[in-house]
C-alpha cells in the first residue's frame, strides 16, 4: 500500500484544565475550566499532516473504552487512515493531564495506557515519510526506523519527551526534531543556538536536525550549514500545547510533497504559530 506519511505514535485523551498560573510543588489551585480533547503526539502529528494535504495513516493503539472510540472517530473525521489503529481489550486509552495558564504555557503528565502496546502492521506498506516519537515503546520506534530503511522512506524522529541519552537509531533521522530543552538534554551541552544544534547533530549522528524555538522561530542544520527560520508574530497566544506536534506533522507533509528540510521547516513554523491562537 502506498501512502505519503505513516505516523507511528501515541493516541491520548487530553484532559485540560485552565488556570491563571501553573501551581508550584504542593500547591492547590482552582481551575477556571476543564476540557476533554483528542490528542497524543502521534494522533496530533497525523492530523496536522493530513491537513497538509497528503495521504496519512496512523499506527497506534487505544483501549476498548469510550475514550478509544472517541479518538478513532476523531481521526477518521480528520482524514487519517486508521486501519492500523488497534483497539485493545482490557487496556485503557492513553491519557494526558494538561494544565494551561493564562499566558498559554503548559505542563503535561502522560499515562501511557494502550500506547505501551503499539506494534507495526505486517504487510506491504510503502510510505514516503515515516514519523515517530517517544510516547511509544523503544521497540515500536525501532520497528518504524527499520520500516523506513527497508522501504527507502525518509525518517522524521521527534525526540519528545526527551530520553536520558540519544538511542543509536537517532542517527537515521532526517531530520531529528527537538525543542531547545530537548536539544540541551540530548547534547548534554550549555551551548545555545547554532552551537547547540551542531553539537546535537554530532552527538546523535542525525542526517539533519530541526530545533524549534517557540516565538523565536526555528533553526535547521541540514548537514551542511545552519539556517534560521524567522519567527511568526501572532496577536495572542491562547494555548501552546499543540504547537510542536503541528510543526512535526506539517514538516512531514511538506517533505512528502518534495520540499527540502529548510522549506518544510519554514512552512511548519508558520502553521505552528497559527496553532497557538486557539485551545487544544
Amino acid at each position: 500500500m502506498s501512502i505519503d506519511v505513516l505516523v507511528v505514535g501515541s493516541v491520548n485523551e487530553d484532559i485540560v484544565v485552565s488556570v491563571e498560573r501553573l501551581p508550584g510543588p504542593g500547591e492547590t489551585l482552582l481551575a477556571s475550566e476543564l476540557t476533554i480533547l483528542c490528542g497524543g503526539k502521534g494522533a496530533n502529528q497525523a492530523v496536522a499532516a493530513a491537513r497538509g494535504g497528503v495521504r496519512v495513516a496512523l499506527v497506534g493503539a487505544v483501549g476498548d473504552d469510550d475514550a478509544g472510540g472517541r479518538q478513532g472517530a476523531a481521526l477518521d473525521g480528520a482524514g487519517v487512515d486508521t486501519r492500523w489503529l488497534r483497539r485493545l481489550t482490557g487496556v485503557p486509552t492513553g491519557t494526558a493531564f494538561i494544565q494551561v495558564d493564562s499566558r498559554g504555557e503548559n505542563t503535561i503528565v502522560v499515562v501511557q495506557g494502550a500506547n505501551a502496546h503499539v506494534a507495526l502492521p505486517v504487510g506491504d506498506v510503502e510510505p514516503q515519510v515515516v514519523v515517530t516519537q517517544n510516547e511509544i515503546p523503544p521497540a515500536a520506534q525501532q520497528e518504524a526506523v527499520a520500516l523506513a530503511a527497508r522501504t527507502g522512506a525518509r525518517l522524521v524522529i521527534n525526540a519528545a519527551p526527551a530520553p536520558e541519552s540519544p538511542p543509536p537509531w537517532y542517527g537515521a533521522a532526517d531530520p531529528l526534531v527537538v525543542n531547545e530543552h530537548e536539544a540541551a538534554q540530548l547534547a548534554t551541552s550549555d551551548e545555545a543556538g547554532a552551537g547547540l544544534l551542531r553539537q546535537l547533530r554530532e552527538r546523535t549522528g542525525a542526517r539533519s536536525v530541526v530545533m524549534t524555538l517557540g516565538e523565536r522561530g526555528a533553526l535547521v542544520d541540514d548537514g551542511t550549514e545552519v539556517h534560521a527560520i524567522p519567527p511568526v508574530v501572532v496577536e495572542q497566544v491562547v494555548d501552546a500545547t499543540g504547537a510542536g506536534d503541528t510543526f512535526v506533522g506539517v514538516l512531514a507533509a511538506r517533505l512528502a510533497r518534495g520540499n527540502d528540510v529548510v522549506a518544510a521547516a519554514s512552512a511548519a513554523n508558520r502553521c505552528a504559530a497559527k496553532a497557538v491562537t486557539w485551545p487544544g
